[in-house]
């Protein structure tokens, strides 16, 4: 008998701890993308993209110009010694070009992490305060960042997004 109680106490613990968690979901990447300092900041990740793209095409530009420029004094039986030093120049200015390349992905990644922080800092203290708020036990990121949805069913009401983004101060008209 004394078995069977302390079984159903425990029973009804486990019970009792179980219904307590709370668990909600909320779409990060449709957060970030309704955000004005998100769509800011990728208005200055595409204008500097355009700068750097603008200093490549002026580079391969003055690069084909000192080709031809090359070609034609190679036909017109140019010093050797003249046209050895623009093949220097050519290939020094082709290396320059093809470094630009390489380096152009790395400053916009390091750009946007650079952007990226305070706005992720910013999501994460609106989650941490309608966490706190609402008494959830978890909440998880609905998509797994290719846009597919973690979550196959889920109550409505435990779709934290519009509450999160209303913490940050950002109202959807629906």
């Amino acid at each position: 008998m004394k078995k069977t109680i302390i079984l159903i106490t425990l029973l009804f613990l486990a019970i009792t701890t179980f219904s307590q968690v709370k668990i909600g979901y909320a779409n990060l990447e449709f957060i970030l993308k309704n955000l004005p300092e998100a769509q800011q900041m990728n208005q200055e990740i595409e204008e500097y993209r355009d700068l750097l793209n603008g200093q490549i095409i002026a580079k391969r530009n003055y690069y084909q110009t000192l080709l031809e420029d090359y070609y034609t004094k190679e036909e017109n039986g140019y010093d050797e010694s003249l046209l050895s030093g623009m093949r220097d120049e050519i290939a020094a200015l082709e290396q320059e070009i093809q470094m630009d390349m390489n380096n152009a992905d790395a400053k916009l990644a390091a750009l946007s992490n650079q952007k990226l922080q305070p706005i992720t800092e910013k999501i994460i203290a609106a989650i941490n305060v309608v966490y706190e708020k609402e008494n959830y036990s978890y909440i998880f990121n609905s998509a797994d960042g290719t846009g597919n949805s973690i979550v196959l069913k889920g109550p409505e009401g435990d779709n934290l997004t519009y509450r999160i983004l209303e913490e940050m101060g950002v109202v959807l008209e629906e």
